[in-house]
C-alpha cells in the first residue's frame, strides 16, 4: 500500500495528466486554438542552392533558439575496418578550427549562457546549440565554421581516440547486459549493417588513423547531406538570410552511396546461450519487423508502435500487470520499438524473471501474451486508454524546443518528412482493433525471432 504523502503525488498527478489530456482533445478540436497554434508555431522550409536542407520553426514563448544540425551519416553506414569511424569523428568535431581552435567552440557556448551536445546513432549524427536568441548568429556561425574548416590533428585525435576507447570500456566491455546485447544483434540483423556497434570494436579503435577520419569528414560533412533545424524565438525571414551568410557558399560534393539497410523476413527461429558475469540471468527476445520507411503499409508501423504500449507502457499493460504484478514471473520487462528507422527495425522485449524461474519459462510466459494479443479481441476500453495515454506523451513530449527539433530532425534524416511531427497523433489514434491482430500475427512469428540467455558465468570454470 502506499504511503499517504505518495499515494496523494500518485492521485493528483493523476487527475492533472487526466485533465491535460481531456484538455489536449477539447482545445485541439477548436479551430480558434488551432489558428493560434499555427500561428504561434509558424514553420518556413527551404533548401540552398548548396544543398542543404533548412527547417526554421517560429516558438515564441521563450527568448531563446536552438540549432541543430543532422548528418546523413551513422555506423550503418560503416563498413571493414572503419567501424566506429563516424562516433570518433563527433568527438573531434569540437577539437576546433583555424578560426575557432582547441576547445573554444565549447567554451563559448559557456560564456554566452549556452549549452552544446551531439550524438551519434545508426543513421545520423547530429549536433546542436541552445543559446539565449541574442547569441543565434553567433552559433550559425560556428556551425558552418567546423562543417567546412575542422581542423584535424594528430595530437587531438591521439587523445581522443584514447576518450573513445575508455568510453568503450566503461559503458560496454564492462557492463555485461550490454555486451550480450552487442552480440544479440549479430543474430537478430543476419545482414544489416544496424548488427554493428555505434562505438566500434576494441580492434577498429585501436587500427582507426587520422586519415581515415579526414576522408569520412570530406565525405558526408557536406550541405548536401544536412538538414538544419532552428526553432526559437525568431523570426524565420531573418533567420534564413543569416544561415545564407554562414551557409550559403559552401561548397555541395557528391555523396557516396549509403549501406543497404533492408533485413530478410522469416530468416528462422534464432537462439544464443552467452555466460558473462552477471547476478542474475537476462532475457533478450527480438522480431525483424518494419519501420515507417520500409513498410509497405504505414499504418503496420503505426500498429507496432501501439502494440508497444499495449505490452509495456505503464504499470497497467499487459507484461507489467500479468507477468510482473499478478503471476511475479518477471521482475522487471521492457519493450521497444524504432518506427523512424532509414532501414528496418526490431521489436525488442528484454525481461528480468524472478529467483527461481527460468529464462526458458519467461519467454514462454511472454509468447503467451503476445498470442493472446494475436489471437483474442482486445476491449476498446483498453485500446483507447493506450492509444490516449501514447498520444500524450507523444505531445507533451514536444512541449520544448529540444524535443520539436529532436523529433523533426529524426524524420528528416531517416527519409520522412518533418509535417508528420504535426500529423502523428492523428495516425497513432486511427490505430485500430484489426491493425494489432493483423500486425501481430504478420511480425510477432517465430520465424522472425530471435532469443538470448545471458547466464551467471559458472561457479567451476577454470
Amino acid at each position: 500500500m502506499l504511503a499517504p504523502t505518495r499515494f496523494f503525488l500518485f492521485f493528483t498527478r493523476s487527475i492533472a495528466r487526466f485533465y491535460l489530456l481531456c484538455l489536449f482533445y477539447c482545445i485541439s478540436a477548436s479551430p480558434v486554438f488551432a489558428a493560434e497554434s499555427q500561428l504561434a508555431r509558424t514553420t518556413f522550409e527551404t533548401t540552398l542552392a548548396n544543398g542543404l536542407k533548412v527547417i526554421i520553426r517560429e516558438d515564441h514563448r521563450a527568448p531563446i533558439v536552438i540549432t541543430q544540425i543532422w548528418y546523413g551519416i551513422g555506423s550503418g553506414d560503416e563498413s571493414g575496418n572503419l567501424l566506429g569511424i563516424s562516433h570518433a569523428l563527433e568527438h573531434m568535431m569540437f577539437k576546433g578550427t583555424a578560426k575557432v581552435p582547441n576547445n573554444e567552440f565549447t567554451r563559448l557556448s559557456r560564456l554566452y549562457g549556452g549549452r552544446v551536445n551531439a550524438a551519434t546513432f545508426t543513421n545520423y549524427t547530429y549536433y546542436d546549440q541552445l543559446y539565449p536568441k541574442a547569441y543565434l548568429p553567433m552559433a550559425l556561425e560556428l556551425e558552418a565554421d567546423r562543417m567546412q574548416h575542422l581542423r584535424l590533428r594528430q595530437s587531438d585525435f591521439d587523445t581522443e581516440i584514447k576518450v573513445v576507447m575508455e568510453e568503450r570500456r566503461q559503458r560496454t566491455d564492462d557492463n555485461p547486459s550490454v555486451l550480450a546485447f552487442e552480440r544479440f544483434k549479430w543474430l537478430a540483423y543476419p545482414t544489416s549493417h544496424y548488427r554493428q556497434p555505434v562505438i566500434g570494436y576494441m580492434k577498429n579503435l585501436q587500427n582507426l588513423q587520422l586519415k581515415d577520419l579526414k576522408s569520412w569528414y570530406k565525405n558526408w560533412y557536406v550541405p548536401n547531406n544536412a538538414t538544419l533545424i532552428i526553432i526559437g524565438d525568431v523570426d524565420a525571414e531573418t533567420t534564413l538570410n543569416t544561415v545564407k551568410t554562414y551557409f550559403g557558399k559552401i561548397p555541395s560534393a557528391r555523396l557516396p552511396p549509403r549501406n543497404d539497410l533492408l533485413e530478410f523476413d522469416r530468416v528462422g527461429y534464432r537462439h544464443m546461450e552467452v555466460h558473462l558475469p552477471v547476478k542474475v540471468p537476462n532475457l533478450f527476445m527480438a522480431w525483424n519487423v518494419r519501420s515507417l520507411v520500409t513498410a509497405k503499409n504505414p499504418q503496420d508501423a503505426y500498429a507496432l508502435t501501439i502494440i508497444q504500449s499495449l505490452l509495456n507502457g505503464g504499470i497497467s499493460s499487459r507484461l507489467q500487470e500479468q507477468l510482473v504484478r499478478k503471476k511475479k514471473i518477471l521482475t522487471s520487462v521492457n519493450v521497444s520499438y524504432e518506427p523512424y528507422n532509414r532501414g528496418d527495425s526490431l521489436f525488442t522485449i528484454t525481461a528480468l524473471p524472478v529467483e527461481g524461474v527460468s529464462l526458458e519459462d519467461a519467454q514462454k510466459a511472454i509468447q503467451q501474451q503476445i498470442d493472446i494479443l494475436k489471437n483474442q479481441p482486445l476491449d476498446p476500453n483498453e485500446l483507447e486508454r493506450v492509444r490516449a495515454n501514447f498520444v500524450s506523451h507523444l505531445v507533451f513530449g514536444q512541449d520544448d524546443i529540444v524535443g520539436q527539433a529532436h523529433l523533426m530532425g529524426n524524420l528528416e534524416v531517416n527519409g520522412l518528412s518533418y509535417r508528420l511531427i504535426d500529423e502523428l497523433p492523428t495516425h497513432y489514434g486511427t490505430v485500430k482493433q484489426q491493425d494489432i491482430q493483423r500486425v501481430a500475427n504478420a511480425y510477432l512469428v517465430r520465424e522472425n525471432l530471435t532469443s538470448l540467455y545471458l547466464l551467471p558465468d559458472s561457479q567451476d570454470k577454470p
